[in-house]
């Protein structure tokens, strides 16, 4: 199993991405720490993890308080004694247009985004130091990568976050942390999309769909489970010499 014996640490995996990735790497061998705001489907990833004869356990964090980030780190090594991989995976889906964009949903997206991941990543660090080294894994996206002029907040947070992925690459190097970032394209089962078409009146579902399909090579929408198997990789010894690098899984939508 490519995670035996590591401790991970995920923000935001009560659904989506974040279920389907702690499921994985439990299934890989870690023990799992299930940070989230949703107590309700964070209890049943943990419920899934323990029934398949994983371990794990949730840790109720507002992402929007600096204390609850410190105390998901501090309970998960309470609880398991050590952390190796911090992965960050929870998110918002973002305003509209800028013209329709408040002072509170801007705050909520950029702390939610960037400023837990940073903080997140800093208690993260010194207790991953203390273990030997390991990994930080951020969920950035594709439109981190190129502008969006439906969501451009969501887009300049998700920059801001591959920009932390690489300074933290940088910094953290020598304490022998690797941190690097996956970049999903459109996933339609998840909660940010329909938070996406929730906040953005204007879309029609099907439509956007379909439009995001045509744009890239591979013409359908991602799955979590595929998300997933990307951070298994990054955060896996089969990664050992990558860091710094923002992963796009998207079907070819980065280069289309």
């Amino acid at each position: 199993m490519k995670l035996e014996g590591k401790v991970a640490l995920i923000t935001g995996a009560a659904t989506g991405i974040g279920r389907a990735s702690a499921i994985l790497f439990a299934k890989e061998g870690a023990k799992v720490a299930i940070a989230d705001i949703n107590e309700k489907d964070a209890l049943e990833t943990v419920h899934s993890i323990k029934n398949a004869g994983g371990d794990a356990i949730f840790v109720y964090t507002n992402l929007m308080k600096v204390s609850d980030i410190e105390n998901m780190v501090k309970t998960t090594v309470d609880r398991f004694g050590k952390l190796d991989i911090f992965f960050h995976n929870a998110g918002v889906a973002g305003p509209g247009r800028i013209e329709t964009t408040t002072e509170e949903a801007y705050d909520q997206i950029m702390t939610v985004h960037v400023k837990a991941g940073f903080f997140g990543a800093k208690f993260a660090a010194a207790e991953i130091k203390k273990a030997g080294g390991g990994v930080i894994l951020f969920t950035g996206s594709g439109l981190g990568i190129r502008p969006s002029r439906q969501t451009p907040t969501y887009s300049v947070s998700k920059a801001a976050l591959l920009m932390l992925a690489r300074t933290l690459a940088v910094a953290l190097a020598a304490d022998g942390i690797r941190v690097n970032a996956v970049c999903p394209g459109p996933i339609a089962s998840t909660p940010l999309w329909q938070g996406v078409l929730a906040r953005n009146p204007d879309i029609v579902p099907d439509q956007y769909e379909k439009m995001n399909m045509e744009v890239r090579p591979i013409k359908r929408l991602g799955t979590p489970e595929e998300m997933a198997a990307a951070a298994l990789f990054l955060a896996s010894p089969d990664a050992s010499y990558i860091t710094g690098v923002a992963l796009p899984v998207d079907g070819g939508g980065a280069i289309s």
